[in-house]
Parts: C-alpha cells; structure tokens; sequence
C-alpha cells in the first residue's frame, strides 16, 4: 500500500452527503476482469497517477494480465478530468507508450513511462538506462530499482520453492542454476558501489530534452524503495526511509533543496477497513505534503485506476482526511515530482455530476 520515490529531478470540497461508502461492485472476476463504474470526485480532476499497469506489457505477479490498454487507460482518464499518468512495465515499452499515446491521442494529456531494473532489463544496467532515456519523446520518465527480483520476492516462506517461482517468476526456472536468487542493491544498508557510482551517476549525467526520470525499488524487506529520476541539468541524489507500511517507495525531488514524498497506493486503501485505516494514520504522522497517492492498479483483479482513486478518497474522507490533503496527494504533489505547473495553473476539464 505504501510507497516513496527519489528523484532528480483546487480543491473543490465535496458535500458530506456525498457517498462516502465502498460500494461493493468493485470485487472483480480476475478472468473477466474489471468494468467502468464510471465514478467521478473532485480528487480526480487534475490528479496525476504515478503508478498504474495497462498494456502492452507482460502478465504481472501470479500471472496477472492488465485489463486495459494504455491508449483506453488514457481515454477513460481524460474523461473523468485527470491531468495524466505514469504507466509501469517490465521492459522499456511505457516509454513508447507515452509517446504514441502524445502522437496519436492528445498531446497535451501528461502521460509518462515507467520501468524496474529487474532481470527482464539486465538488473542494474546502465544500457538499459541509457537506452530508456533515448526513446522518441524523452517520456520514460521513472527508473526503479529492483522489484520483482529484489530480495524482498525471495523472503516470503515458501517465495524460492519450484511452484511459487512457476507462478511469480518464471524466468528463475529457466536462469543458470548459479544465478543468484535476487538483485543487489545494498548491503548492510548501503548503497553497492555499482549503484551508487555507476548507475545514480549516469542518471546525474543524462541530458535530455523531455526530463527523464528513472526510479528504484528495495534491496531489502525493511529498506525504502527508491525512485532515482533524471533530466536536463538535474542531479538525483539521496534516498528516503518511509515508516510503518507493508509497501515502500521514495520520490525525491531535486529544485534547489530535496523534497521526498512516500507514495501511498490506493489499490491498498480501498478495498479494506484496515487498509484505508492504516493509510490515513501514515497522513496523520507523515503529513499530506510529503505522500503522493497512486494506484497500482489495472490489472484484472482490481477496479479500474480512475474508479481506485474515487474509491481511495471516499475511504479516506471516511477515516477524516481533508479535500485539501486530497488535493496535496493526488495533483500537487505528483506535478513536483513530474516538474510540472502546478495545478492552480491549470484549466481543469469538466467532470459530470458525481455518483
């Protein structure tokens, strides 16, 4: 559910009448996958999600395949009033994605890529960051560092035995048998010198005109997974810590001075009381000012990113979080990270009436 990134790189208040309740046609069948409830809010107009899955990209964890296409993700997206997305795959074709989805769609609607350095991209792999960056459009925008092949896939009882690799990592069964189990980051909580002078410090060097930025995942169970992002004349640097939750990622950003923000997923807040409980303790002590709330969805086996969000905010103001810490986590925060104007700068589309 929890998440933070390291790169370099309006509230309208709804009425508390307004439904404030999970409803319960959000279960998806994973075979038939999710369906458009169509939902609006006001936290989805001008919100940008920094982490979702659409295709093309290959089935995810358990074999999980997407439910959409990043060409309907954006349509369905643009409808509801958002601003735009990062979309997440395995390999570099998100940031391809992006730039169809410019040519060929809207060329304003802010859409980026986002891909790991697990073993389907060579693990830590300067190649493979360097040739993310060169894609036409410069919309790959974040680099992580492992995920799927982190040490954090190998401590789960059970996560090295034949059958759960043959259904979560496939690609371990057919790897030379000295392959080691996961990709290093660190070791004794730091950062391997790989990583630190190799990897972050081309990152530093990558000057492009379209402000790419990579991100990272954890090395270890108890580690926060960093995003490194890069772009014209800007460092990345540092890493974040984010306390007490199941998921972890950190977003720096560099302007002058580091902001980090942790990032929290709605596809953890919505679907349970415990979830959406423990969400808005992390707003509580971290602040809404440090978090940036994104999906983690599209997928079959949950409801569609748009409809995630509403369902994510409605859990929230349930748990007492404000429009305005809304507004601070799904469309200012995420427009520092991306480098974009704020969104008080914006005209926002219209929205139907909300249901």
């Amino acid at each position: 559910m929890f998440s933070a990134l390291i790169c370099a790189a309006v509230g309208l208040t709804p009425g508390t009448s307004l439904e404030q309740t999970i409803p319960e046609d959000w279960k998806v069948d994973p075979i038939r996958g999710p369906v458009d409830m169509g939902l609006t809010d006001p936290s989805l107009i001008g919100a940008i999600d920094v982490h979702l899955h659409v295709d093309p990209d290959a089935p995810g964890t358990g074999g999980v395949i997407r439910a959409i296409d990043v060409f309907d993700a954006a349509r369905i997206a643009m409808a509801r009033g958002m601003r735009g997305f990062v979309f997440k795959t395995q390999d570099a074709g998100s940031a391809a994605g992006a730039y169809l989805v410019r040519k060929h769609l809207s060329p304003t609607f802010e859409i980026y890529g986002r891909t790991a350095s697990n073993y389907a991209t060579g693990g830590i792999n300067v190649a493979a960051l360097e040739h993310y960056t060169q894609i036409k459009g410069g919309w790959g925008r974040i680099f992580e560092m492992p995920t799927r092949d982190s040490i954090t896939a190998t401590t789960r009882p059970g996560s090295m035995e034949p059958q759960a690799l043959a259904q979560n990592r496939p690609w371990m069964i057919m790897m030379p048998p000295e392959t080691p189990p996961y990709i290093a980051v660190s070791k004794n909580g730091q950062l391997l010198p790989e990583v630190v002078k190799h990897l972050i410090g081309v990152m530093a060097k990558i000057q492009d005109g379209g402000q790419q930025w990579p991100h990272g995942a954890s090395d270890r169970p108890r580690d926060a997974r960093g995003a490194f992002a890069v772009g014209p004349r800007r460092a990345c640097s540092g890493s974040q810590r984010a306390a007490h939750a199941p998921r972890r990622h950190s977003l720096v950003a560099r302007n002058g001075q580091a902001r980090a923000f942790a990032e929290l997923t709605a596809s953890g807040i919505y679907k349970t009381a415990a979830g959406r409980k423990m969400a808005a303790g992390v707003i509580r002590k971290i602040g809404a000012e440090h978090l940036i709330v994104s999906t983690d969805c599209g997928q079959t086996n949950n409801v569609y990113p748009t409809d995630c969000l509403v369902l994510a905010a409605r859990a929230l103001r349930a748990e007492g979080v404000t429009q305005r810490e809304l507004d601070l986590m799904y469309k200012v925060n995420p427009a520092k990270l991306l480098r974009l104007a704020p969104p008080e700068d914006l005209v926002m589309a219209p929205t139907a009436s909300l249901r």
